[in-house]
């Protein structure tokens, strides 16, 4: 798995590709026109040749091993057009059929936008050029050639880039109920765990679970079963917060990802959702609940032991009865610091002692922390 991540990570991007493919050849193809014009002794042309050829090195050099492509875009949109204008400006406007290639490769590695601004600059400065050279009918036609050509371009960059948009959607979001899918989720707990490490930002996740969902399959159908896992992601996207995200894990099991948020935060949130869910009407006659496993990312901690703790913590609430919020244990490291009385640099300020959520009438063990000498009851605050 480590090492399909790391070929991942090297696989270079279209961009890139498309960055280091263009400079490249044009690199080769105007060495050997400024070779030609050199044998002609048009030293001028062959040494505006060469310049263009040296960006465009730096270039490929730049996209190569930098694998930045922005700024290259631009810069590579900017030197092509530019090298058309002065072939124009030193030879004339038979030169221009280097402008269709050079605002083709605008729009092809720049956004809309950015090619227009580039393209009105260029036609802007062509007209300057040739003005006085060329009859009005003269230019006339190659005005229109180029609003032609723009314009194409234009509709073909837009349609590939909304087609893009809507296939990058569609590879990141649950078909049935919209929420985001399991490849989003694993990008997004990978990219909380990456922040983690780097400043410490809290993260914690919601394992959630619907209870006895086999039975509303068997009993009204699969269609409504499909009704009702909407109806749920509907109503807990509704209710959450924007740093707070749903996912949908797989069958009846969905994660809500919850940014910026402690795990006495996030049983909170827990509670909530259980509740929502408890009281929402989804089937006539059948009552609903959930049950839920929370755990908050800990130091030197994956996804996988984060999302195999809340797991874990899902199962212990299926197992004391369903319809209740339990949160994980503590990662073998920091149990161990609890026992020893040692704790890292890297450790929270308190560590979870019992773990269980009292839910409705029933009495289950109550979460407790223990931090800087005391215990706190996180149900109802109390101090031991």
């Amino acid at each position: 798995m480590m090492k399909s991540e790391m070929n991942s990570a090297n696989r270079r991007s279209l961009a890139e590709t498309l960055l280091i493919v263009v400079s490249g050849s044009l690199a080769v193809a105007v060495t050997l026109l400024a070779y030609i014009r050199s044998l002609d002794s048009r030293w001028t042309l062959a040494f505006v040749d060469m310049g263009f050829v040296g960006i465009m090195l730096l270039l490929f050099l730049y996209v190569y091993v930098g694998r930045k492509t922005h700024a290259a875009s631009i810069l590579l949109a900017l030197g092509f057009t530019g090298a058309a204008l002065i072939s124009i400006l030193l030879l004339g406007a038979s030169e221009i059929f280097w402008a269709f290639p050079a605002l083709m490769v605008a729009y092809f590695t720049l956004d809309a936008r950015q090619a227009t601004i580039i393209t009105t600059g260029f036609v802007g400065c062509f007209l300057a050029i040739v003005w006085d050279d060329l009859s009005a009918a003269a230019v006339i036609k190659i005005c229109l050639a180029l609003v032609v050509t723009v314009l194409l371009a234009n509709t073909f960059s837009l349609t590939n880039r909304r087609q893009l948009e809507e296939l990058r959607h569609s590879i990141d979001v649950d078909p049935l109920t919209g929420v985001g899918n399991r490849r989003a989720q694993s990008n997004k707990l990978d990219t909380l765990a990456a922040i983690f490490r780097r400043n410490g930002s809290p993260a914690s996740l919601l394992l959630i679970d619907i209870d006895h969902f086999k039975r509303i399959n068997d009993t009204h159908g699969h269609i409504t079963g499909d009704q009702v896992l909407i109806a749920i992601a509907a109503l807990i996207s509704r209710s959450t917060r924007a740093t707070e995200t749903l996912y949908r894990y797989g069958g009846e099991e969905f994660v809500l990802v919850a940014e910026h948020t402690s795990l006495a935060g996030a049983l909170k949130l827990g509670e909530k959702v259980r509740s929502l869910i408890e009281h929402g009407k989804f089937i006539e006659g059948t009552p609903m609940t959930v049950s839920i496993g929370v755990a908050q990312l800990q130091p030197a901690e994956d996804r996988e032991g984060w999302l195999g703790r809340a797991d874990a913590a899902l199962y212990r609430a299926k197992g004391d009865g369903r319809n209740r919020v339990i949160a994980a244990t503590a990662p073998a490291a920091s149990v161990t610091s609890l026992l020893t009385g040692t704790r890292s640099s890297n450790d929270d300020d308190v560590l979870p002692v019992c773990l269980s959520l009292k839910v409705g009438n029933a009495t289950h063990p109550e979460l407790y922390w223990r931090g800087s000498g005391s215990s706190t009851n996180l149900k109802n605050g109390s101090r031991h």
